[in-house]
């Protein structure tokens, strides 16, 4: 622990969303959290390629990237052949798995029964057979609502179902069924580490880093950083095609893939509506409904939720990219390294990357 004592705390929660750790803590439990997150790289090579877990000693590894929903289910696969080459986007993909009845929307019909029901369906008969993962990235779901009754049921209902499921992917690996690692992800992680939280905290009366004190506050932050989100993914695809699938820093997208990142580059009017919340619009002016807002972000018409299909993407590369700079910086301590200057060149590397361009 000595090695981060002199780091200030801005510095540690810094290296703590880099590494996909949560920020809100005293030093000491920052300074705890890091440690314990770097610990696993200085077992032996043999220790942790019999293992599960991502590291640079095990390679062909896959990662399952899932955004949790009910009628926009959307998952992406992440190959890595190597713990420092750039993954493959195998499969990216956005379904309801509600079965097709009137029935299963209703929350009276939707038992823990269907929900275990469709969690076995999903993933047992579906899913992992298909892609056999090593490590399955699975959204935890917010437990409070818009205060909507209909946006409260479908919390429950997702909620349910996200119980369900970690029971049944729990059983399978007791039972010797599964060999992965399940990871549960939280969505405020994911958020951090891709856009700067001072962007989002405007105010009238001051405003967060970087903001004018002359803007509307943003009444709709939710809806904001789904369009955010939506423009990275977006800014990530421009210039993929059949002919150049490398054209990503980030990932490099299939045959089966290519289409889906095209289907960002359809529409421009994501754009306009980004404006309209970041100068304070109603959901009615932005033509976002509070009831449902798990459908921000797709324009009229649009099939593809890309909203969600950016979730589980920005999720998985997230992943990916925890594990490497946890890496590094265990290297980091075990050399003996100047942490402070580590840190600043951790940001200065990331910060680019960040989806900040659209809100400044």
């Amino acid at each position: 622990m000595t090695s981060f004592q002199k780091l200030s705390v801005e510095s540690l929660k810094s290296l703590s969303r880099l590494c996909g750790l949560s920020s809100s803590h005293t030093k000491r439990e920052l300074i705890s959290n890091l440690n314990h997150a770097i610990l696993r790289y200085s077992s032996s090579p043999s220790t942790l390629s019999n293992s599960s877990v991502w590291s640079p000693h095990v390679s062909n590894h896959r990662v399952l990237s899932v955004d949790m929903g009910l009628r926009n289910f959307s998952y992406s696969v992440l190959d890595l052949p190597d713990f420092e080459q750039i993954p493959t986007l195998s499969a990216w993909s956005l379904a309801s798995i509600l079965p097709h009845t009137a029935l299963a929307l209703t929350q009276p019909d939707f038992s823990p029964a269907v929900a275990a029901q469709l969690a076995y369906t999903t993933f047992v008969e579906d899913i992992l057979p298909r892609f056999n993962p090593d490590t399955i990235l699975l959204e935890r779901q917010r437990h409070r609502s818009g205060g909507s009754r209909n946006v409260l049921e479908w919390t429950l209902k997702v909620n349910m179902f996200e119980n369900v499921l970690y029971g049944v992917l729990t059983t399978l690996i007791n039972q010797g069924a599964l060999k992965a690692q399940i990871c549960e992800v939280l969505p405020s992680r994911t958020k951090g580490y891709w856009i700067r939280n001072a962007v989002l905290a405007t105010s009238s009366d001051g405003g967060g880093e970087n903001m004018s004190t002359r803007r509307k506050p943003v009444k709709n932050k939710y809806a904001l950083s789904k369009l955010v989100k939506v423009n990275l993914v977006k800014r990530w695809t421009e210039g993929v095609s059949f002919d150049n699938p490398a054209a990503c820093k980030h990932v490099v997208f299939t045959e089966s893939t290519i289409p889906i990142a095209l289907q960002f580059h359809l529409s421009s009017s994501r754009s306009s509506r980004l404006r309209k919340l970041q100068s304070g619009a109603t959901s009615a002016e932005t033509g976002t409904e509070t009831e449902n807002a798990d459908d921000v972000g797709l324009a009229a018409g649009r099939k593809l939720k890309l909203d969600d299909l950016s979730d589980s993407l920005l999720q998985g590369v997230a992943f990916v990219q925890w594990q490497r700079h946890r890496f590094e910086l265990a290297k980091a301590v075990t050399n003996g390294a100047d942490l402070a200057e580590f840190c600043k060149f951790m940001v200065d590397r990331h910060t680019p990357e960040m989806g900040m361009e659209e809100l400044v």
